[in-house]
């Protein structure tokens, strides 16, 4: 016996690790694999869904509503919903550093509703500017948290879920946007979208890397360049644009390709785009791609109108960055009294 164990013990050794480590370990084993078959199953899902994506499945929202800025009323209206909530604020964001949305925040949380916030910690060229903000909300006793940077580069969404009740947004909710910025704020309620926008948030928040698919949802790092290629490529007769820059140069040859095919093409830029990149926007111009700059307010922000039908609004800059690497959110509308709202706007402010 004592021979046959000497001869047999690296065996014998192995055999009992094995059965140890899976008495102990197996369903961590079994939860890893089980996470990575999820993930897999997300993937081919998400192929398959914008393989098939038209802009004739992107569907009429229950209710939205288009606000602009510079409109500081539209503060008073943000503040108002949060004063009424009765379930849940959540907020995920680039900047926030506006008072009266920070106070509105902390009272919530005193009368029990469920408050949640999610801030970037190194907003471009601005490191420091959450900081103090992040501070006052914890020493608060408000549920706030960093982004998770291995998940996307930065966090550059913009977004509110009040009860069932979306607000996204082209812009940072600072006092300046409000104030000085011309930017794009929608208002929703539909239920599918709310469940789509609550998923989001709940992955974020936990830092759960997750995929999440929508037809009228755009998500980046995930999908936002096939999709923003498809829109494109789908357009036929007009396409009218704010972007603060543009820098992407994939999608800069399909807009001129676009312009070529007799597209066309209006963007409004910021002033110091125009003004400091005047090679670029003379390229542009030259391959039939109509700028101009906005003088009176700070540009800021980002959109699509196509053909008069379909209006994209968002937190994505016209740059591989945003596309590839940021968390971003946009939204697909078709609502025709959106569409007339935003094209009283661009056209104000093109021609």
């Amino acid at each position: 016996m004592l021979k046959f164990l000497k001869k047999n013990f690296s065996i014998i050794f192995f055999t009992i690790f094995i059965l140890i480590f899976s008495y102990f370990f197996w369903w961590d084993y079994k939860e890893f694999y089980e996470k990575q078959e999820s993930k897999l199953l997300e993937q081919v899902e998400l192929k398959q869904s914008l393989e098939t994506f038209s802009l004739d499945k992107i569907r009429e929202l229950e209710y939205s509503k288009i606000y602009y800025t510079p409109y500081k009323w539209l503060l008073d209206k943000i503040v108002n919903k949060i004063r009424k909530s009765k379930k849940r604020v959540y907020v995920e964001v680039y900047m926030l550093t506006e008072t009266r949305i920070k106070n509105a925040l902390i009272k919530a949380n005193k009368r029990w509703i469920d408050v949640k916030v999610i801030l970037e910690k190194n907003p471009y060229m601005a490191a420091w500017i959450n900081n103090k903000h992040f501070d006052f909300l914890k020493k608060s006793w408000v549920n706030v948290v960093w982004s998770n940077t291995s998940n996307f580069s930065l966090n550059h969404a913009k977004f509110f879920i009040i009860d069932d009740f979306i607000i996204d947004s082209t812009g940072n909710f600072t006092y300046s946007t409000f104030a000085f910025n011309r930017d794009f704020f929608i208002f929703i309620e539909d239920k599918i979208l709310l469940w789509k926008f609550l998923s989001i948030f709940k992955n974020d928040f936990s830092w759960n890397k997750k995929m999440i698919y929508e037809t009228n949802l755009v998500l980046s790092p995930n999908y936002s360049r096939m999709k923003f290629e498809k829109l494109f490529e789908n357009a036929k007769n007009e396409i009218n644009m704010y972007f603060q820059y543009f820098s992407d140069k994939k999608l800069e040859k399909l807009l001129i390709k676009k312009a070529k095919s007799w597209v066309i093409i209006n963007a409004v830029v910021s002033k110091e785009f125009y003004k400091n990149k005047q090679e670029k926007v003379k390229y542009l111009e030259k391959n039939w791609i109509n700028i101009k700059y906005l003088e009176k307010y700070k540009m800021h922000s980002k959109a699509i109108l196509i053909d008069k039908k379909y209006l994209f609004l968002w937190s994505i800059n016209f740059s591989n960055y945003s596309l590839d690497a940021n968390r971003e959110v946009w939204i697909l509308l078709i609502n025709k009294k959106n569409i007339e709202n935003f094209l009283k706007i661009f056209n104000k402010d093109f021609y």
